[in-house]
């Protein structure tokens, strides 16, 4: 199950990735009116599907113009520049994810970080691998008070992603310069 989780989020990323601002509107309409006026609850389901996913990429769009004058902002570009470092990049991605309780907002603002060439690759890598273990909070969370299986898959979810982001925080510059290719 933790495994879909992080194809889930995987897939979110590259849709993230993409520019979709031109179809949030599109998005927003059609899901607005199936959801408020269809008679076939499967519409209706589709247009609360759909109106969600616009108001997802219009919190996107918004975050990607608030961090516009980050461009210019002296302090963060040379906070971006120390985390060269990988392991800082992994702990605030980790820090900041395990905060928001959410991977998919850390996501979107690395990829708006990057899209405005903010942050260099290796460190928005480092972030989003940060990110991998700063959600696993969230499924912590949930298994405070269950049963024992359900505290073990919390553990488990923790184990695999931290043993994950142990194997490439060794070959980040490596890893950067493959996906440039």
């Amino acid at each position: 199950l933790f495994r879909s989780a992080n194809i889930g989020s995987t897939l979110t990323a590259q849709i993230i990735a993409f520019n979709i601002s031109a179809i949030t509107p599109f998005l927003l309409g059609l899901g607005f009116l199936l959801h408020g006026f269809a008679k076939q609850e499967l519409l209706r389901q589709l247009g609360g599907v759909l109106l969600g996913l616009g108001l997802l990429f219009l919190g996107i769009e918004f975050m990607g113009n608030a961090t516009r004058p980050l461009r210019d902002f002296q302090p963060f570009i040379a906070a971006m520049q120390d985390m060269r470092n990988p392991l800082l990049g992994i702990v605030i991605g980790a820090i900041f994810t395990a905060i928001v309780q959410s991977s998919a907002a850390t996501l979107a603002i690395v990829i708006a970080l990057g899209s405005q060439g903010l942050i260099p690759l290796e460190s928005g890598i480092a972030l989003i691998l940060g990110a991998n273990v700063g959600t696993c909070g969230t499924a912590l969370l949930a298994a405070i008070g269950k049963n024992a299986e359900a505290t073990q898959v919390g553990i488990v979810h923790m184990l695999f992603n931290v043993l994950g982001v142990l194997f490439f925080a060794f070959i980040i510059p490596q890893f950067a310069d493959f996906v440039r290719m």
